[in-house]
């Protein structure tokens, strides 16, 4: 039999019966009531043969059904596959033994985003989700009367955690159906959400609608290095930006930018959660910790992420872009990220890429792919002048395109190698 500790659910709905487990799509939950309508899902699944040699696809919605099944799938020992929808992976034995829920088992399959080569299958155990819990509740001093709003995917990492850790810690998790600019700017008014988890596309929606962000005590930003110049805008009206650096290999965040070192160091994306242990051999970030997945890590326990970084004296890491992404021009290495900050610092300038594209004399030509703001006039001569008064010279781009947008995951992270 499972003791309550092992199971979340279970032991918040003995714990806290009354307290919100969950919002979404005007239905609340109490754990009591989320507890028994699991029950429930749990009975309906075994009947129909899932069990802990299953591996199920979970392409519902987000919402009540999608939680019930997601905690239904975690108490029966059966491993959950979450998908946009549409793809239904093929079901496979997976060995367990019945009537336990062990740190080793493995909850979920999710896919990495594929941004630099096909997403690859990770599978994440109770124990990385726990470990990922405590590691982040600690970070951001979690009490049981937060709420954590998730407009994220649930079908990568960074959303489906937001609802395995709310189960963990006992506080409740406010779903959407996906992200709205006015649905966010109601909830962050109504629901009295004091954490949410934003890609920066999304914050910058969010201050360019003007949607007061002064509430939460912590808008988590993931998928990407933010950029100063968003940082200083959303600090200016009242914001808390809490920058993090993770993947699905990690189970979600493995560091954080506490709020109080947001400016004197914007940028980074902070030091290592409790449990994790962080080190960078020849520039890639190296990270280990029980929040790493098992199938990931190498012979000698670490994950090498390919990642590009540094860890300052404080140990503060700075990402400083990915080991494919580097661009070698005239024999010089470039990081695009360096040049996209310069672009985007622009008045003009909504988005930018850059990549490297063949080229006979240089070898890589330095190129730039930009979305401009709607109604402005800057050309390719303005973004060069601009590019040279701040970098050094090979590292301006030799061409300039335009588009009407970058391809990027649902989680926000640029899909550079569909630019090459």
């Amino acid at each position: 039999m499972d003791t309550p500790r092992d199971n979340w659910l279970a032991h918040q709905a003995a714990a806290a019966p009354d307290r919100l487990a969950l919002r979404s799509g005007g239905v609340d939950l109490t754990y009591a009531e989320l507890a028994a309508e699991v029950r429930g899902e749990t009975r309906d699944l075994a009947a129909n043969g899932i069990g802990r040699d299953s591996v199920v696809p979970l392409h519902l919605s987000p919402g009540p059904d999608f939680v019930i099944r997601l905690h239904a799938l975690i108490e029966l020992g059966a491993v959950a596959v979450p998908s946009p929808g549409g793809e239904r992976p093929a079901l496979h034995p997976m060995r367990g033994t019945p009537g336990r829920l062990p740190p080793a088992d493995v909850v979920c399959r999710l896919f990495t985003s594929g941004t630099t080569g096909e997403p690859r299958a990770i599978d994440l155990t109770r124990g990385n989700f726990h470990a990922s819990a405590f590691g982040s509740a600690d970070a951001l001093a979690i009490t049981p009367s937060d709420r954590w709003l998730c407009c994220l995917p649930l079908f990568h990492v960074a959303g489906l955690s937001i609802l395995t850790r709310s189960a963990v810690y006992g506080t409740g998790a406010v779903l959407h159906a996906g992200f709205d600019v006015d649905a966010v700017a109601h909830s962050l008014a109504e629901d009295g959400v004091t954490i949410v988890s934003l890609v920066v596309t999304q914050i910058a929606r969010l201050l360019k609608a003007g949607v007061d962000l002064s509430s939460p005590r912590a808008i988590i930003a993931g998928g990407g290095p933010v950029p100063t110049e968003l940082i200083d805008e959303a600090l200016a009206r009242g914001a808390t930006i809490v920058q993090s650096y993770g993947m699905t290999e990690t189970c979600s965040q493995v560091t954080l930018l506490e709020p109080d070192d947001a400016r004197h160091k914007a940028g980074s994306a902070g030091r290592s959660l409790r449990g994790a242990s962080l080190r960078t051999e020849e520039g890639e970030i190296l990270v280990r910790g029980p929040m790493v997945a098992p199938g990931s890590v190498g012979e000698d326990g670490w994950l090498r992420t390919g990642d590009l970084g540094r860890i300052d004296e404080d140990g503060f890491l700075w990402v400083e872009g990915r080991l494919g992404d580097m661009i070698v021009t005239g024999g010089e290495n470039v990081q695009p990220t360096e040049i996209e900050d310069v672009l985007i610092a622009h008045a003009d300038v909504a988005d930018a890429a850059v990549v490297g594209r063949p080229d006979p004399e240089w070898q890589e030509a330095v190129t730039a792919v930009v979305v401009m703001r709607p109604g402005t006039k800057a050309d390719a001569a303005v973004l060069r002048t601009h590019c040279v008064e701040r970098l050094a010279g090979y590292k301006v781009p030799k061409r300039f395109e335009f588009a009407a947008e970058l391809p990027r995951t649902a989680s926000g992270k640029l899909l550079r190698r569909k630019l090459r």
